[in-house]
């Protein structure tokens, strides 16, 4: 199986570097970037096209399945980004209140309105399973979000937490991250063993 995920277009939020709430929209650049991101889509000829719920990835998702129209786009929760207290929402990647938020975070403390660390590793967890049952001959394209993107390549093998200077490093790789950058996946099912490969960026 051939997973391709791809991170949603550009939105205001992402030019100005803050954090962003739920139905955030494509500004004019990711419109245009997820109509590029279609015709690339098109050639790989998916049989399954995922979105996050989050209306920036549903809207890049709507653009690309315009361009498959054999594939009916399936939303789904899972796939979400990390959820965020509501009192982050407009502050700065790199502001003290960003800094503070992530630490705590990571250390798995209780945020209200957020969601804790463990909970999302759990979700990503369920989000790998669910795509190790689609068919083995399956092309899926997930469109989602650079937290959940990288995180989910830091699960692809193993369930235990990732160690503080591994996820400091994958933080540098959530932070530069582009829109619609797309990466490629293989899984294969064996008896006994089911193993996943990165196969890179595209």
């Amino acid at each position: 199986m051939d997973v391709y995920f791809i991170r949603h277009g550009e939105t205001d939020g992402n030019v100005a570097k803050r954090h962003q709430h739920h139905d955030t929209e494509l500004n004019e650049v990711g419109q245009i970037q997820a109509e590029m991101v279609a015709d690339r889509v098109m050639k790989i000829k998916p049989t399954h096209i995922i979105t996050s719920t989050n209306l920036r990835a549903v809207e890049t998702t709507r653009i690309i399945a315009k361009r498959c129209p054999d594939v009916i786009p399936e939303t789904n929760t899972i796939f979400e980004e990390l959820k965020r207290p509501d009192w982050l929402t407009g502050d700065r990647f790199f502001g003290l209140t960003t800094v503070l938020y992530i630490l705590r975070w990571f250390l798995n403390y209780k945020i209200e309105g957020g969601e804790s660390y463990d909970d999302f590793a759990k979700r990503i967890i369920e989000a790998r399973s669910y795509l190790e049952s689609l068919p083995d001959d399956s092309c899926v394209v997930v469109v989602s979000h650079s937290v959940f993107i990288n995180l989910f390549l830091e699960y692809l093998h193993s369930d235990k937490k990732i160690s503080f200077w591994r996820a400091c490093r994958r933080l540098v790789f959530i932070l530069t991250m582009r829109n619609v950058e797309m990466i490629r996946l293989e899984h294969n099912s064996l008896e006994n063993d089911i193993s996943w490969r990165i196969v890179g960026k595209l």
